[in-house]
């Protein structure tokens, strides 16, 4: 019990100290300068590998925290923490060059357990959105000829820190809710060595959010087939923000400038099946951001998204099936309809995945590998398109804390 509580408390003590030591900038991405920047999903480990589907899921084998009404498929013996990072490669292309980058961070950490018969918790520290992008370019000296280098640099985005919970008083149906807080900064620089100037403006966001979740379970014979749905309402983000100019010989702070930034109101619905070892979803999102008021260039706006995304997961066979070193096989698909259009040219993104888990020797604990290969963006009216291979590393560890030992 001694240990429990140490690996309980350690986790606890991470998931605080995380958002002080890491930035939530996982991205490299040019579009990052526009809103919010690149939004990162809800996706952990295990459905990662299968495109991003999660919202019919049950949480069995590792978290769910895309569909809060999941952590009921814990088992009651049963404790999860999780920790994922990752590394990405991408190339950037124009119409007439091309450049590549290689990317690597911390990507979430988790931790889920059931509390009683009808009732299972779960919380984690994970990324909203992230900013990150450097822009070099050449400009000409006020009312002159002559040329100098400026870049444009951005970091930062929002973080998450989530506590949820699932509620089941009826069998086969659960209900769940994930309380957030966001919260984060954002910030757009723009600076020149040759004249030792830099502008910094810094926007620090936060708020409370609440997701809900529903899932229900259907039994066909040998077949588990699951129907899950979620929902977030829309809310303003509480914004401060600072402008700071820096030279050679002096710094000063500026007025500030007034940003608006919102999340948008986010429904979706999903079905799985299951049996046995074997199981396949399906999943469907819509997030309303037409209606977020977020304050940018005249040549980007917000629309509506959509997000629709497919994958299976199926075991090794042979004497390993069924055991406790079975490895799990995962393909998955997504389309992602981005919130951003920017000169008149929507911001579409596609993937393609595929993993493996991995059973650590001797415990319950898996590794869970997972390889993206995708695309995002558009070269139409001078703009990026991001070529992508993305390898994600998710551990899961699992401990039977609840068990009772018997003693002969």
């Amino acid at each position: 019990m001694r240990r429990q509580l140490t690996i309980y408390s350690l986790a606890l003590m991470l998931m605080i100290a995380l958002p002080g030591t890491l930035s939530s900038q996982i991205t490299s991405s040019p579009y990052s300068i526009f809103g919010m920047g690149i939004l990162e999903g809800n996706a952990s480990g295990l459905s990662r590998a299968m495109g991003g589907t999660n919202i019919a899921f049950l949480t069995d084998r590792a978290i769910n925290y895309g569909n809060p009404a999941s952590y009921d498929g814990l088992d009651s013996l049963l404790t999860i923490f999780e920790v994922g990072i990752f590394s990405k490669y991408s190339v950037f292309q124009t119409s007439k060059e091309k450049q590549s980058l290689l990317n690597a961070n911390f990507r979430y950490m988790a931790m889920a357990f059931r509390v009683s018969p009808w009732f299972s918790t779960s919380f984690g520290f994970t990324p909203y959105s992230s900013v990150g992008y450097n822009i070099n370019t050449k400009a000409f000296l006020e009312g002159t000829n002559i040329e100098y280098l400026k870049s444009y640099i951005g970091k930062g985005g929002v973080n998450r820190f989530y506590v949820g919970g699932a509620f089941s008083f009826i069998k086969k149906l659960s209900l769940g809710v994930n309380a957030s807080y966001l919260f984060g900064d954002i910030t757009h620089i723009e600076a020149s060595k040759a004249y030792e100037f830099s502008l910094s403006d810094i926007t620090y966001l936060s708020n409370f959010t609440l997701n809900y979740g529903l899932n229900y379970q259907v039994d066909v014979k040998d077949w588990k087939f699951n129907i899950g749905l979620i929902y977030s309402d829309g809310k303003k983000l509480r914004t401060r923000n600072t402008t700071i100019i820096e030279t050679k010989y002096e710094t000063e702070i500026l007025k500030s400038r007034k940003y608006r930034y919102s999340i948008p109101t986010t429904m979706g619905g999903g079905l799985s099946v299951r049996r046995n070892y074997f199981k396949a979803g399906i999943d469907y999102e819509w997030s309303s951001w037409e209606e977020a008021d977020m304050s940018s260039a005249y040549y980007f706006h917000t629309r509506n998204s959509n997000r629709i995304s497919a994958g299976f997961e199926f075991p090794s066979q042979g004497i390993r099936k069924g055991s406790v070193s079975m490895v799990m096989y995962r393909f998955g698909g997504e389309y992602r309809e981005s919130y951003m259009v920017i000169k008149g040219v929507p911001i579409d993104y596609r993937a393609v995945s595929m993993g493996i888990g991995i059973p650590l020797k001797g415990v319950v604990s898996v590794v869970n590998t997972t390889l993206e290969f995708g695309q995002n963006g558009s070269i139409k009216r001078d703009l990026f398109r991001e070529n992508f291979v993305t390898l994600s590393i998710d551990l899961s560890l699992r401990d039977l804390w609840f068990r009772k030992r018997q003693y002969l």
